[in-house]
């Protein structure tokens, strides 16, 4: 695709109603600077899949040389849930239905032959891999796209002067396509943030269902139409920040934490939730694994948390919610089997919450009692280990004063993967108000609004990370 021509340069960024002006300036660095590739994220209603197909139909029908845009997002059984229908509609708005032909599974430029494709990832990665000549790539719903598909998929715009555009509104802060291209900005790549304040175009339907989002829920509205990421915001329980100090926060801060060896344990509820533990050894969180399972193998999963606690010298401390509610009367049966001794506890999150008439805030007496502050022992649990990993991060970075029992740490040796997996379970949750007390965000409610899986890494670092034990008393630790 040449570039710097002033004819092009013309038409392109003349001032039209029928695009976004907002855009203007990005779209010029996209098509005349010297950039390989072009992001452009945010929040939803914010034009950037209209905006990017008009611009893309409008070029093609202006650079009258044949090229070849490959159209591509995760998942595609049909062309209609490709840009496909969004390109035939900038073809009509921008009136030159005349020029194109739209066929069933491709659309076609009558006077060069310039053609756009369309392929799910999913289904489809091997034909991706092996389609050429390719001008440019539009990749829609990037935010899906994986470090390994992208090794597959890059490749295809090897051309000379050929352009890769990622369209996504953004999820998780761990997502390759957020840390590698928006985060860790690559040589030749240009970013763009534009949100729903800049689309001229909305209706003032989607003005007032926009407004009764942010009135009703202000923390789903900052993800979906303010672009903000899930462990980015600070409605965020957890801040990925604080988190990423706790790595060795303990060799660090050159403290030698003790304790009691605990493995958390979060049981698997239904057929499409894992089980997970999380291993607090020493005072340091040394290993948290989670794996597929089910309510049929409740036995095999308490079976194998009793041999890793038995190897460790630890306490199991479980979710008993649910199918949780068997996980002790199992363990009984392997210490009675072989003539051990694997103490349990039930952490029973929806319990009620430990020293109610207590000030939440241990350094405030002024402040809400825990019984007025939080509506369960998990909404408490969720914020004293967040408490621990704000006084952590600001003992690593800030060289704040720390109490001892207070450092949050995680041993690196548990892996670059798995710290990622576990620190975006523990950043998705947020606070929500339930009696006007604080509770940890449904997971049902995460499911449905976000697709986010349960978060059971970060159930099991909780369970582990809560538990005081002496003689039979169960209480909150540092609470």
């Amino acid at each position: 695709m040449a570039r710097g021509s002033a004819q092009r340069k013309e038409e392109l960024s003349a001032s039209t109603p029928l695009t976004n002006p907002a855009l203007y300036d990005f779209w010029e660095g996209v098509f005349f600077g010297e950039n390989d590739i072009a992001v452009l994220h945010g929040g939803r209603s914010s034009s950037k899949t209209r905006d990017t197909a008009c611009q893309l139909v409008r070029l093609v029908d202006h650079v009258r040389v044949k090229m070849r845009v490959l159209c591509i997002r995760r998942f595609q059984n049909r062309i209609q849930e490709s840009v496909y229908t969004e390109l035939k509609w900038a073809i009509a708005h921008l009136g030159l239905t005349s020029a194109y032909e739209i066929q069933k599974t491709t659309i076609i430029h009558r006077a060069t032959g310039s053609e756009f494709i369309f392929y799910g990832i999913e289904r489809n990665l091997e034909d991706i891999k092996g389609t050429s000549d390719v001008d440019i790539l539009w990749v829609e719903e990037a935010e899906k796209l994986t470090e390994d598909q992208w090794v597959v998929i890059g490749p295809t715009i090897r051309k000379e002067d050929s352009l890769a555009i990622l369209l996504f509104n953004p999820k998780m802060v761990t997502d390759y396509v957020w840390k590698d291209f928006v985060v860790n900005t690559p040589p030749h790549c240009i970013v763009h943030k534009i949100n729903y304040t800049e689309n001229p175009f909305l209706s003032e339907k989607a003005k007032r269902d926009i407004a009764a989002m942010q009135a009703r829920d202000p923390e789903m509205f900052e993800h979906i139409y303010s672009g903000v990421p899930l462990g980015d915001s600070e409605l965020s329980i957890f801040k990925r920040r604080w988190l990423d100090a706790c790595v060795d926060a303990h060799d660090v801060l050159k403290v030698e934490l003790t304790g009691l060896n605990i493995i958390g344990f979060d049981p698997a509820d239904d057929g499409e939730d894992k089980s997970a533990t999380a291993d607090k050894i020493d005072g340091v969180f040394t290993d948290a694994e989670d794996w597929s399972s089910g309510k049929d193998q409740l036995v095999q999963n308490a079976k194998r948390v009793w041999a890793k606690a038995k190897n460790a010298g630890a306490t199991v401390s479980y979710d008993t919610i649910g199918v949780g509610a068997f996980v002790g009367g199992y363990i009984d049966e392997q210490n009675e089997e072989h003539s051990a001794k694997v103490k349990h506890y039930a952490f029973h999150a929806g319990g009620a919450v430990m020293d109610p008439d207590k000030p939440s805030d241990l350094q405030n007496d002024n402040s809400t009692l825990n019984k007025d502050e939080y509506l369960n022992l998990k909404a408490q649990a969720w914020a004293n280990t967040a408490r621990k990993a704000m006084l952590t991060f600001n003992a690593v970075t800030r060289g704040q004063a720390i109490r001892t029992g207070d450092v949050l740490s995680f041993s690196s040796q548990i892996g670059k993967d798995k710290l990622d997996a576990l620190f975006t379970e523990l950043c998705v949750p947020w606070w929500v108000e339930t009696e006007g007390k604080k509770r940890v965000v449904p997971k049902l409610k995460l499911k449905k609004d976000l697709g986010v899986k349960s978060h059971n890494l970060a159930d099991a670092v909780i369970a582990a990370d809560n538990v005081h034990i002496a003689g039979s008393t169960f209480t909150l630790d540092n609470l």
